[in-house]
């Protein structure tokens, strides 16, 4: 089990980059458009995905004054026009100095969430009747599970593609929320050597702001925690309710800085 904070969020961060590994290898599996991959090097963790639509999701994390010295081999596997954007979790003042110099302006922070479920007391008294929880077990499941993310995300055809792939993986299993015997919110859980992440979100328009990921989050925490989990982790954007929801149960919250190289 991580014991200090460094370690915590190690821990959280490698989790994190081995779902995107997943997520990007269920994504080439699928024939989805242009290159998807995943790779480490000299302390840096790389995502690539080469489709103009999927560049949201190329990213090096992990940069600090040591790992930086890898960076530019690492962008160099980077087509031109899909340069990542870069994360660090707490930058010193020649790492950011010299990622000024280097034409790099300071992007939206990419928070990372990271709870200890055998530590967490406030999952006792979060039980809501309202919804009701159960996890996807059968092909029926799985499609109306796929169908609620699907919907609630309410993205692109490629970007929805995308979601169905990772999300039909089986190491990732899937929850739904209903009220009222009627299916409104679905998400994900994980599990890796270093932890569990809860990715993947959603819920229908018309019953959000209701509580039901609060629920889903609740039930998942308590799904690690039964499981002897060490560690439980999330990102979500900067702002977002989720940030909230995981705050509200107990997750500390990490706002990694980010940057990239504007468009010219």
């Amino acid at each position: 089990m991580p014991d200090t904070v460094e370690e915590s969020i190690q821990a959280a961060e490698l989790a994190i980059f081995q779902r995107k590994s997943l997520s990007l290898a269920a994504a080439a599996a699928a024939g989805l458009v242009g290159r998807f991959e995943s790779f480490l090097h000299g302390g840096l963790r790389a995502s690539m995905a080469t489709g103009d639509q999927y560049g949201f999701l190329n990213t090096v994390e992990g940069l600090d004054d040591q790992s930086v010295m890898a960076l530019p081999d690492v962008l160099g596997q980077f087509p031109g026009q899909h340069q990542p954007t870069l994360i660090a979790t707490t930058p010193s003042l020649s790492l950011t100095d010299r990622l000024l110099k280097d034409g790099y302006t300071p992007a939206p922070t990419r928070p990372i969430a990271y709870l200890r479920p055998s530590t967490n007391n406030r999952l006792d008294g979060t039980a809501n009747d309202e919804w009701q929880i159960h996890e996807v077990s059968t092909k029926r499941d799985t499609s109306l599970f796929l169908d609620l993310l699907d919907a609630g995300y309410a993205a692109s055809r490629e970007i929805g593609e995308l979601i169905r792939a990772e999300h039909a993986h089986p190491m990732v299993r899937g929850f739904i929320a209903s009220r009222k015997d009627k299916p409104l919110a679905a998400a994900a859980m994980s599990v890796h050597p270093t932890g569990a992440v809860f990715g993947g979100a959603s819920t229908l328009s018309a019953a959000r702001g209701a509580g039901a990921q609060a629920a889903l989050l609740a039930h998942r925490l308590r799904q690690a925690r039964a499981l002897g989990i060490p560690l439980a982790t999330a990102t979500a954007a900067p702002g977002a309710p989720s940030i909230r929801n995981l705050a509200r149960l107990g997750f500390t919250i990490v706002e990694r800085t980010a940057w990239l190289i504007p468009e010219q």
